[in-house]
């Protein structure tokens, strides 16, 4: 056994169970024990679940055995830094026939799950998708407002499709998995973003059957400790998020190579999805870009940019009378003298900001 793991000692259940919940954490607090409250409110399936220690510094273990003894604990010895790596150890240790996977600050939604249950067993299928939530919460797992949203996974049938088209598809949670139908597949444990879109994109591209029931599985749960929740805060994730999606429409570009599924529309999607990464990828990273460029050209010789892909009608207007690489020179270099002239400012104010010295006082005369 790797010297990095920890097993914690508990006996193989009888029956085996239908689905296996596997729930990655490190220092998940109050957050994880609602999650693992939402799971136990599961009635009329058989599950187990599987918590994955990631090395917490917070008393997690101690504490979850004492308010969870149902709750199977498998503990890394020392944090990885990697959702995923806690996610494949959950496969490892996992007896259900089916595996669902979620994270310490989601919140499952008992009846849907029972739904989606109830057709994984009438149809034996590979994937049941289902619809799911995005919601913001506070410290203790309770939603901040009635401002919900909640989105539907696309029809099986033209689901690479969509994937290219960059509609929502099913989060961590979104899903339930025939384990035997997984076959190996890991999660990128390099991944440190969107990994379970890169997931669920491979498993999609192998096919099998896949269904969707229309019932509420989870929600998926935004906060200040959340890498998602403070993106619309911080530039710099908004742009690393970027780079994660143009590196796995990448690897989805080669899997539908390899595989043999690359038809024409799929070529003209994918170069259309890579174009949305152009204007991002010339203002920080120029290699990139041009990377970018020559995989639309390979993919689609006859690619033109029209308003069917690109809303902004000033930029298809400048495209097409300067060309496309000439766009983006001066856009790059448009925007990176917006961001030098920004930072400039910033740094302006903060020397003329008056500083508050500390008042001295006399000494008393002798």
């Amino acid at each position: 056994m790797n010297s990095d793991h920890q097993e914690a000692s508990s006996s193989k259940p009888a029956v085996l169970p239908f689905a296996s919940i596997i729930i990655p954490t490190f220092n998940g607090g109050s957050r994880l024990e609602a999650v693992l409250k939402s799971c136990l409110m599961i009635k009329g399936v058989a599950i187990e679940i599987l918590l994955i220690d990631d090395g917490s510094t917070d008393g997690t273990p101690e504490r979850i055995k004492i308010k969870f003894p149902s709750v199977k604990q498998h503990r890394l010895l020392r944090n990885s830094g990697s959702g995923s790596i806690g996610r494949n150890v959950g496969l490892t240790q996992a007896s259900g026939r089916y595996v669902k996977f979620l994270d310490h600050d989601d919140l499952i939604q008992p009846r849907g799950f029972k739904v989606e249950c109830q057709e994984a067993l009438r149809s034996d299928a590979d994937i049941v998708m289902s619809r799911w939530g995005v919601a913001r919460i506070d410290e203790n797992g309770c939603f901040l407002s009635e401002e919900r949203r909640i989105f539907s996974p696309p029809d099986p049938s033209r689901l690479i499709e969509a994937i290219l088209l960059g509609e929502p598809t099913p989060y961590t949670a979104a899903a339930l998995y025939k384990r035997s139908f997984l076959g190996g597949e890991q999660w990128d444990e390099a991944a440190t973003m969107i990994d379970d879109f890169d997931w669920f994109c491979r498993l999609a591209i192998k096919g099998g059957d896949v269904r969707r029931v229309d019932s509420l599985s989870y929600f998926w749960c935004l906060h200040p400790a959340s890498i998602q929740g403070r993106s619309h805060q911080d530039a710099s994730i908004y742009q690393k998020l970027t780079f994660a999606r143009y590196r796995t429409y990448g690897k989805i570009e080669k899997s539908l190579q390899s595989s043999g599924k690359l038809t024409t529309l799929r070529r003209q999607l994918l170069a259309q999805k890579y174009y949305s990464f152009l204007r991002c990828l010339a203002r920080y990273d120029a290699k990139r870009c041009w990377q970018a460029l020559t995989k639309i050209n390979r993919l689609d010789q006859a690619f033109c940019v029209d308003a069917s892909f690109e809303p902004n009608a000033r930029a298809v207007g400048l495209i097409h009378a300067v060309g496309l690489p000439t766009f983006l020179i001066g856009y790059g270099v448009c925007q990176r003298f917006s961001d030098a002239a920004l930072s400039l400012g910033e740094a302006v104010r903060t020397i003329r900001s008056p500083v508050r010295r500390p008042a001295i006082q006399a000494r008393d005369k002798e």
